[in-house]
């Protein structure tokens, strides 16, 4: 037989060395010795503990062991015997029979979901099936497996999703492996730098000058992406439990002491810290690499948090006096002034909701009902009378209406009321309710807010002292009010749906919610594991230090360069400015790419691109090696970190030579005598004329006149797109390509074997590629 891929070639002679030995322990369906074609087996061990094994395709989405196959339900030949050959190997590992049920599953859907042979498919590819994939755990263990037997290139290695599970179960290999997925992608944490640098922005001058902050810590802004970046330091400073220790800080800032160390004075920094896990409280310390950062998030964090700590005294006790419930809060001298409060007597909550400024930027109003005295009657568009009152002017016992989608309420609450439910959250179910009785609904409601709890219920933090103190309003995406106190029990599942898409949920992480991709994530665990790893090795990195701080020698955001799931987030590079106008910064950014010269100067040289012989490549290869395979000749072309640049006369020339080889090669496998029963030259063929086919494509598009010249242009084969940027006008377009069925075109080249060579017939397989 004629071998296309030595990869291949090493499946199958493994595949024939494993099945010289006895399947011993293996009967099938029927009870009977179980053969290497069987769709399902049973194998029981040494000491009579049986365990299934399955080999069907996903015709049957919930198959079992007693399920009837049948031809439609079998995988292709040599998909299943592959299986079979891994099998075999993994019933001889030291782990339990469940997780070698598992390891087969996971590596059977994997092959369903690539449905080519790994050893002939792309990285890109290959990783679009991983990351599509619901569970992919012990995927890493069928690669090892293929690599130490040389049935897949090692120079080829797929990225998989951190794995939750325990490493107490796994084998010396996997759990070396499971150890390594705990660590978050470091271009994920570049991009987390990038913005916490936006969202906390340095100080002005010195730290007592916060003029950068004013536009974000009104206590209507939302707080979501500062929660997560405060969070995040934290757990980059020190590892911590984020969940169980950090959402129960105090209101501090980072302190520091001198130590003499081998006779040399260092600062050493440090937290006042609540314990876990039997740990009493402590002075825990913090990276001194870090230290500016963090103390500038808590600062940050602890004056947008203040208005929830002053709610938290009240209605904790609302007999308090104003001054005390205050405490370090400072309302605006518009504010103070339009009130004019008694500092020493109690306050109501909707005029200490004035003081905290939540109806700033509103006419300061509440609808009323008509019978209150000062109640003002005001046009209304729907016809309804329609009375209001200054909020400077309530009294306890004025009534409020809270009128369905009215605009005053909305103003009032925070929050649109539209149904029966949520009038019953936000006014006790009641239309009509006196200030008084606003009051006690929401002092009842909070009561259990207070308590303080983290989610394991092990320990808790006052509220009215706690760092993490926000409103729904501060921390919601959807509807919500400002005089609700969000739990803290609830804030570690705020600060990891924050770093991580959940399955099934709409809600942005903050990396999108900044314009990355979704494929950038990282885990609340991970940040820990980060923190054990990299900074007891290595030291922080530099440029992360530079992102968390915005130093000088590295500017203030990246710019990523958007990818497919396929890629996993591989494609990152470094828009680097210094304090420009918008529209320079735009200008920088708009030319960077134009060439390898530009854009290395554009982002100085730190991470530089590569130019190759069609394009350039964006991929930091000096961090991250080049995996990508191909059979063409112009090795970079359909890499998804490979640009193209439109009307290149010379790499367009280039390219079409190498097409013309291709569709040379294709026609030659197409003519060997083999070709209609070899089950590997017609995988080998659907996927090369999958690929030839794009390569037609790129230079249709390169070559389209309607695309302006100098054009970026990127291939994403995984979700056969193609993007262009416009580096003029800073616009991205995507193209959707409609490329021949390449089943279709095997059937075809097939067929044409019977026809006589000098027929039109013996050519029509390659009909889409004649052009050229």
């Amino acid at each position: 037989m004629t071998t296309l891929n030595r990869y291949i070639a090493n499946q199958h002679t493994y595949i024939e060395k494993k099945k010289q030995q006895p399947l011993t322990g293996f009967t099938n369906q029927k009870g009977e010795q179980a053969t290497w074609d069987d769709i399902a087996v049973t194998f029981t061990n040494e000491a009579g503990k049986t365990a299934n094994f399955l080999f069907n395709n996903d015709n049957q989405t919930h198959a079992r062991i007693g399920s009837k196959f049948n031809k439609a339900d079998r995988l292709d030949a040599h998909t299943h015997q592959l299986l079979f050959a891994y099998l075999l190997d993994v019933l001889k590992q030291n782990v339990s029979i469940d997780n070698k049920k598992a390891k087969l599953t996971n590596a059977r859907k994997f092959l369903i979901k690539l449905d080519h042979n790994v050893a002939s498919t792309g990285l890109s590819d290959i990783q679009f099936a991983i990351d599509t994939m619901d569970y992919s755990a012990n995927l890493p263990s069928f690669f090892n497996w293929l690599h130490q037997h040389k049935m897949f290139t090692a120079s080829c290695s797929p990225s998989f999703p951190a794995e939750a599970a325990s490493t107490r179960k796994k084998s010396g290999d996997d759990a070396i492996e499971a150890e390594k997925s705990k660590l978050p992608d470091e271009k994920a944490l570049l991009v987390l730098g990038a913005i916490f640098h936006d969202v906390i922005p340095p100080y002005k001058g010195e730290p007592s000058d916060i003029s950068t902050w004013q536009d974000l810590i009104h206590p209507s802004k939302k707080q979501m992406d500062a929660f997560t970046c405060t969070m995040s330091a934290l757990a980059m400073s020190s590892p911590n439990r984020a969940a169980a220790e950090q959402v129960l800080l105090t209101k501090q800032r980072l302190q520091s002491h001198l130590e003499t160390v081998n006779g040399k004075q260092e600062t050493v920094y440090y937290l006042n810290w609540r314990g876990s896990k039997g740990y009493l409280d402590n002075q825990k310390h913090f990276n001194a690499e870090m230290a500016e950062s963090l103390d500038r998030a808590l600062h940050y964090t602890s004056i947008v948090t203040e208005p929830a700590r002053v709610l938290a005294r009240f209605y904790k006790d609302p007999t308090q006096s104003l001054k005390i419930v205050l405490g370090e809060f400072k309302p605006s001298a518009e504010n103070r002034t339009s009130l004019n409060p008694a500092m020493g007597k109690p306050i109501t909550l909707i005029h200490l909701a004035l003081l905290l400024g939540f109806y700033d930027g509103t006419d300061k109003v509440v609808r009323v009902t008509r019978d209150t005295q000062g109640a003002i009657e005001v046009p209304n568009p729907k016809g309804q009378p329609k009375y209001i009152k200054p909020i400077a002017e309530l009294s306890p016992f004025d009534k409020l209406a809270m009128t369905y989608q009215c605009p005053c309420v909305s103003e009032l609450l925070g929050v649109v009321i539209t149904d029966k439910r949520q009038l019953k959250k936000y006014s006790a179910g009641k239309k009509e309710l006196t200030v008084a009785e606003f009051q006690n609904h929401f002092v009842n409601a909070n009561q259990e807010n207070l308590t303080g709890y983290n989610s394991k219920k092990a320990k808790r933090v006052e509220y009215e002292n706690a760092l993490f103190a926000f409103t729904e309003k501060q921390l919601n995406a959807k509807q919500s009010s400002h005089f609700l106190l969000v739990p803290i029990a609830s804030l570690s599942k705020f600060f990891s749906n924050s770093l991580k898409k959940r399955k099934g949920k709409n809600n942005k992480t903050i990396f999108e919610r900044h314009g990355f991709s979704s494929d950038f994530f990282v885990t609340p665990h991970q940040l820990r594991h980060w923190q054990n790893d990299y900074l007891d090795k290595k030291g922080l990195p530099h440029l992360l230090m530079s992102m968390l701080s915005g130093r000088k020698s590295v500017e203030q955001t990246l710019s990523y360069i958007h990818t497919t799931d396929a890629q996993n987030a591989s494609v990152i590079s470094d828009i680097l400015y210094n304090q420009e106008t918008e529209d320079e910064i735009e200008e920088h950014v708009g030319k960077r790419i134009q060439s390898k010269t530009q854009y290395d100067a554009a982002v100085e040289n730190l991470i530089p691109t590569f130019v190759t012989e069609v394009g350039f490549c964006v991929q930091n290869l000096t961090l991250s090696p080049c995996t990508y395979m191909t059979e063409f000749e112009t090795q970079c072309t359909l890499c998804p970190s490979s640009c193209h640049i439109a009307h290149d006369k010379d790499s367009i020339e280039l390219l079409k030579k190498d097409l013309k080889v291709q569709t040379h090669n294709l026609e030659q496998v197409q003519n060997t005598i083999n070709f209609t029963t070899s089950d590997g030259m017609k995988q080998w063929y659907s996927t090369h004329y999958r690929n030839t086919c794009l390569l037609k494509n790129l230079v249709d598009v390169l070559s389209d006149k309607s695309i302006k010249q100098g054009s970026i242009v990127r291939y994403l084969t995984s979700s056969n797109t193609v993007r262009i940027t416009d580096l003029d006008t800073k616009t991205v377009s995507e193209r959707e390509l409609t490329l021949p069925n390449p089943d279709e075109a095997l059937r075809a080249a097939i067929e044409a074997r019977a026809q006589p060579d000098n027929t039109a017939a013996k050519k029509k397989f390659l009909g889409f590629l004649d052009s050229i």
